[in-house]
């Protein structure tokens, strides 16, 4: 598979940036982590961004070829339902303290949209390299 790096590439991207917010969350600071935070979260969204950005890392790191394309594409559809269960519930079901902001569903959906773009595009493209 040549385009093994695009999945990758994001992969590694979002894993990192989820791990880094979900640390920053754990320390004070204007951008995300308490109520009165740009980006408002609580400990329970914070180990859910550490978890994910663990889960993103693994898909770059841990998988190679159809097996991370495949990742990529998972990784999409799960903040789907993410973004999905928190617009129903902001406060996902009661278990979020802080409720989930405009701002953070738009991550949401960002994080689902780009996942699932680059997945579909490196599984096209390495259809028609194999062809």
């Amino acid at each position: 598979m040549r385009d093994g790096g695009t999945a990758k590439g994001w992969m590694t991207l979002a894993g990192i940036v989820l791990v880094v917010v979900g640390l920053a969350g754990f320390v004070p600071n204007p951008l995300v982590g308490g109520a009165n935070a740009l980006l408002a979260t609580d400990t329970l969204h914070n180990i859910v961004h550490l978890g994910t950005g663990l889960l993103a890392l693994y898909i770059a790191f841990g998988l190679t070829g159809e097996n991370q394309v495949n990742g990529t594409i998972g990784f999409g559809v799960l903040y789907v339902v993410i973004f999905l269960a928190v617009l129903v519930s902001p406060t996902l079901f009661g278990l979020f303290q802080v409720p989930a902001s405009a701002p953070l569903h738009v991550i949401h959906v960002a994080l689902a949209v780009v996942s699932l773009a680059v997945g579909y595009m490196a599984r096209g493209r390495a259809t028609s390299y194999a062809a």
